[in-house]
């Protein structure tokens, strides 16, 4: 801050001249105000010397070209005062449209140039009026499309809040039910492990379960099935010829057969009680 402030004091000093300077807060916002003004200030300084240097430039040119037509016209007899006034209204005409090209001298050859860059500056503002006409129409069009589909989406919007309304009460029951079911789901399984826990202490023993009951069942009904068979054959080997060596022997078969498919029958009928 204290080079700001330096900077703003010299500039304060020449912009008042020796004049007293007014008072202000020496802090850091009003010297920033300051310093800034002071930057603007002498920017526009520098750009007016330009211009005037510029102008004063263009005078000298003018002036000059003025000499040399007053000697050209002086061989003739012509000078300005000379001239009739439709002369010196062409005269002015020329000297208007000589600023106007900004040329630097009054030649043909300088306002044929100056019009063809005039010419050419036109072309390209039309050119970029024609693009930035193009680019507007595109604009307009994106513009209109994102506004129907700001319409379609607050269609959706109010419909949505429409369903909310009406649907929210039997959501919000079907979500109470689901947090009841799984709050209950919960308290079942609990339970049914607290049962298993307490089957377990009572020394109950997994064949006693109902799939391992459900099993055994299953079991004992293919033993019957396999059994009513057996005592079909057995039946029908009773009533043999008297070939009774041969008779014997399959009795004997069926009946050991019989036999083993009882003791698996009495087996797990045994392990089905215990």
């Amino acid at each position: 801050m204290n080079e700001k402030h330096r900077q703003v004091r010299v500039w304060l000093e020449k912009v008042f001249a020796g004049n007293p300077i007014p008072q202000y807060e020496i802090s850091e916002r009003p010297v920033e105000l300051l310093y800034q003004l002071m930057v603007k200030n002498e920017k526009r300084d520098r750009d007016l010397q330009i211009l005037t240097e510029d102008l004063r430039q263009k005078a000298d040119e003018y002036n000059l070209e003025a000499i040399r037509l007053a000697q050209l016209l002086q061989p003739v007899g012509l000078t300005a005062a000379s001239l009739s006034q439709p002369g010196t209204t062409s005269l002015r005409t020329l000297t208007s449209t000589a600023l106007l090209l900004d040329i630097k001298d009054a030649s043909d050859t300088s306002y044929l140039l100056g019009m063809s860059e005039v010419a050419q500056a036109m072309t390209k503002v039309s050119e970029a009026r024609v693009a930035e006409q193009r680019h507007c129409a595109h604009l307009t069009t994106k513009t209109k499309a994102a506004l129907q589909k700001t319409q379609a989406l607050k269609k959706s919007l109010v419909g949505l809040e429409e369903q909310e309304r009406y649907q929210g009460p039997e959501l919000d029951k079907k979500a109470k039910r689901a947090a009841l079911i799984q709050s209950k789901a919960k308290e079942y399984k609990k339970q049914i492990q607290d049962l298993q826990n307490q089957l377990s202490r009572n020394g109950l023993e997994p064949h006693l379960y109902h799939q391992s009951v459900i099993k055994k069942a299953e079991e004992l009904q293919t033993l019957q099935d396999r059994l009513i068979p057996l005592q079909a054959r057995l039946d029908s080997y009773q009533k043999l010829p008297p070939n009774i060596s041969l008779a014997k022997v399959k009795t004997e078969e069926v009946k050991r057969e019989l036999a083993s498919l009882e003791t698996d029958l009495a087996k797990n009928i045994a392990s089905m009680h215990m």
